[in-house]
């Protein structure tokens, strides 16, 4: 947030920044999605629904996960809601009690630990490795006190996918699971599994934010096992009530033209990843592990000796770039920057041409 708020005083001095700090798609989201909003509310769909979501949108999302994972939920297992957000808090809140522990992968969803402070329980630290994964070695960390995990594949802020292997040693662990698949759709490398393909009691969150390019729409939901289907439904119908009818119709839309939608992500994205992962190896920037998902890059520059906050402060100052210190998805990112390219191949080759510029200064 001190960098965004120092790049917005920036923008008010007249200056132009480049911004590659925000998580969220420059596409705009299909036509078909935003007619399919406006005739909604048209029809007068602008009322309150069931608190679990209207019963079309859930079986929706029922289907595509049958159509492309071959995986069997039922609509009364689904929670819709307004974006994740929320949902996570409802699932945090089901399987987390005050003083027991969450484990957390560092580097991380910089939101994850807030939700485990404000529930008053006890982060446990899985430090990643950048360069090969480690995921067996979370079974040290397992004891009596423990709730759950959460993983994110492909993830933020790393991009990186996890393998079939690696998803389903995961799935097999004796405590609880939420798989945040937010990014699900936009994996440009290798296959793209759900959890619930090794494990039918995981808690599954996703939505249309990343992929379908809805961030704004708000619109989220969550797979739940079908023994938490009534506390979900009481706790959502109490805090939340239901997210807005006419984006949930938006969402149905969206769901019919998926492919089309998401295959157009991926061949813009990939693009862009391939071509700014490109550029940094010919500088000589390196980044963490392999990028094969999501939109982000996590770019190693513990070479100039300072803080990420101070990296991060710097190139905002010096040459109108905005990125992400890579402080914020925890201390095993520290010396790192963030870096989005859901932003074009132009400002692409600007940010390249300044990292050029900032490791040519560092080595006179």
């Amino acid at each position: 947030m001190e960098v965004l708020e120092r790049a917005q005083f920036i923008e008010r001095q007249g200056k132009k920044v480049l911004y590659m700090c925000v998580g969220e798609p420059d596409i705009p989201p299909h036509p078909a999605v935003t007619e399919s909003l406006v005739q909604a509310l048209r029809e007068g769909k602008s009322s309150y629904t069931h608190s679990l979501g209207i019963i079309e949108l859930r079986e929706a999302i029922s289907e595509y996960y049958l159509e492309r994972y071959k995986v069997s939920i039922s609509p009364e297992q689904i929670v819709v809601s307004s974006g994740t957000s929320p949902l996570m808090l409802l699932m945090f809140s089901l399987i987390l009690e005050k003083g027991k522990k969450f484990i957390l992968p560092n580097p991380s969803y910089a939101c994850y630990p807030n939700y485990v402070n404000f529930l008053e329980g006890k982060i446990v630290d899985f430090k990643l490795k950048d360069k090969e994964q480690n995921y067996s070695e979370i079974e040290k960390l397992l004891d009596k006190g423990v709730s759950g995990l959460i993983i994110n594949s492909p993830s933020n802020p790393t991009g990186e996918v996890l393998s079939k292997k690696e998803l389903g040693y995961l799935a097999n662990l004796p405590i609880n699971i939420i798989s945040d698949e937010i990014y699900h759709g936009l994996t440009y490398e290798g296959d793209e599994e759900t959890i619930l393909r090794y494990r039918d009691d995981a808690f599954v969150i996703n939505g249309f934010s990343k992929a379908f390019s809805m961030t704004g729409f708000r619109l989220g939901y969550a797979i739940v096992p079908k023994r938490f289907v009534r506390v979900v439904r009481s706790l959502h119908q109490n805090f939340i009530i239901c997210a807005p009818t006419f984006v949930q119709w938006a969402g149905i839309t969206a769901l019919k033209h998926y492919k089309e939608i998401i295959d157009e992500a991926k061949k813009i994205f990939d693009s862009r990843r391939r071509f700014l992962l490109d550029g940094l190896k010919k500088i000589g920037l390196g980044y963490w592990g392999n990028p094969k998902g999501a939109f982000y890059v996590l770019v190693d520059m513990k070479f100039l000796g300072k803080s990420s906050i101070d990296i991060s402060l710097m190139l905002l100052e010096r040459y109108n770039l905005a990125v992400t210190p890579g402080i914020d998805f925890g201390t095993n990112a520290e010396g790192y920057i963030r870096l989005s390219y859901a932003t074009s191949l132009e400002n692409l080759e600007k940010a390249l041409d300044i990292f050029q510029r900032v490791k040519k200064s560092n080595n006179e």
